[in-house]
């Protein structure tokens, strides 16, 4: 007779795939044989956030978990650490010790990710690491760090957030060894970063499908517009603009692949224009390239209203494919709600700002979509008058009332979901 215990160990694992944290943890108590199926999945990603943080000591963190049992390690596939315990206001140091460790133990290490300013920590670890494929980390390294990190090759994925000169200086060199494999580059908020060397990193990395460069104030749209024709495969791609008296390049090289785009864009309206040229120009160029976008993402540093006539050229040109809208920081009429909704018939996510911040309005709108199942209200960016009321259980039932597609709506930090027959 089967039993739920002496199931196939590959039927175990398939159904604990579906499941994760707390869930997964309760089902490897269950018996041997689910802990045995479970163990994979609940060290393939080794994850220490804020929350963890704050526990510690009084916690075992994951790392120490690891180093008690070290044939667990075989399991780690991810390394994210997101917060770091902190003794007399600088980073434990045992804690540093354990992930250094640990570091060593993964052999199979796929992907790292820290978003906190200790990587010279964890550089020896990260080193002949085969299997590793993506890292994001922060690279304020001196010029002997930057070289040693540089010998690390076979990523697919790099993002940089923040970074020091000396690893700017080391790129050209890094990119040069990860020529074969790297289809993604995101760099953020480089102060650093300047256009010399990008010109000389890009032409370097004929794979890349995504780039984005964020919040690097030396390297403009204007630059970024006259490199594409080092990358005519990408299919995502983000970039800042400021405002500058420099002319567009006369030429700007096509890429028909473009599936996504996200604008991020420091912008000062002035009385008579209220939606940035470039918006439109990329728009434009978008249509002529005949690239079907999926994700589109507008955020300006000021807020405006966006005009009626460039959510018309944006909907007419891409209407068919988007799938996913963001407009941050920005105000839109009920009308272009409305035809956003109406007219992409693909929309599945949508993240504004409520017209009005009326929810009734908002509800009306989106009745007119057919696939919508997520909506973001983003309220003001940067608002410094009085916060606008959050949204209600009750706007909520009205906005899922008029569309019943929606599945989620995350407001004023909070997250509400619907469940069948609930309303």
């Amino acid at each position: 007779m089967v039993s739920a215990d002496n199931l196939n160990f590959d039927c175990l694992e398939l159904i604990f795939a579906y499941l994760s944290g707390n869930d997964l943890v309760s089902m490897s108590l269950v018996s041997r044989s689910f802990l045995a199926a479970a163990i994979p999945r609940i060290y393939r990603r080794l994850f220490f956030g804020l929350n963890q943080a704050k526990r510690y000591p009084s916690i075992i963190s994951p790392f120490a978990a690891i180093l008690e049992h070290p044939n667990l390690a075989s399991h780690v596939r991810h390394i994210d650490i997101r917060a770091i315990p902190t003794m007399k206001y600088a980073p434990h140091p045992k804690f540093l010790h354990d992930c250094s460790r640990t570091m060593s133990l993964c052999k199979n290490l796929g992907a790292f990710t820290c978003t906190l300013d200790v990587m010279p920590a964890f550089l020896l670890s990260l080193q002949a690491k085969d299997g590793l494929e993506s890292m994001r980390f922060i690279g304020n390294l001196t010029t002997d760090q930057s070289e040693q990190l540089a010998q690390i090759s076979g990523l697919r994925e790099l993002t940089i957030d923040t970074s020091s000169w000396n690893l700017v200086n080391a790129l050209p060199k890094w990119m040069e060894r990860l020529r074969p494999t790297l289809v993604s580059l995101t760099l953020y908020s480089i102060q650093s970063l300047n256009v010399d060397i990008l010109e000389t990193v890009l032409p370097d990395l004929p794979n890349l499908t995504r780039l984005h460069v964020v919040g690097c104030p030396r390297v403009d749209h204007t630059a970024i517009l006259r490199l594409l024709s080092h990358t005519p495969n990408l299919e995502s791609l983000a970039f800042t603009s400021y405002d500058s008296s420099r002319p567009l390049p006369p030429v700007i090289s096509p890429l028909p692949r473009l599936r996504h785009l996200a604008l991020d864009t420091q912008y000062a309206p002035t009385p008579t224009v209220s939606t940035p040229a470039l918006w439109t120009t990329m728009i434009n160029l978008t249509r002529t390239w005949s690239c079907p976008l999926k994700s589109l993402t507008l955020r300006l540093s000021d807020k405006i209203a966006v005009a009626d006539s460039f959510i018309t050229n944006l909907v007419d040109s891409h209407h068919a494919t988007l799938r996913h809208l963001a407009i941050l920081n920005c105000t839109l009429t009920t009308d272009s709600v409305a035809k956003i909704c109406r007219k992409c018939t693909e929309l599945e996510r949508f993240a504004l700002s409520f017209p009005a911040k009326d929810s009734h309005e908002f509800a009306v709108a989106a009745a007119k979509a057919k696939r919508l199942h997520t909506v973001t209200e983003v309220g003001d960016l940067h608002s410094s008058h009085t916060p606008h009321p959050p949204l209600t259980k009750h706007d909520v039932r009205t906005i899922m009332r008029h569309q019943p597609a929606i599945e989620k709506i995350i407001a004023d930090g909070r997250v509400w979901t619907v469940r069948i027959f609930s309303l």
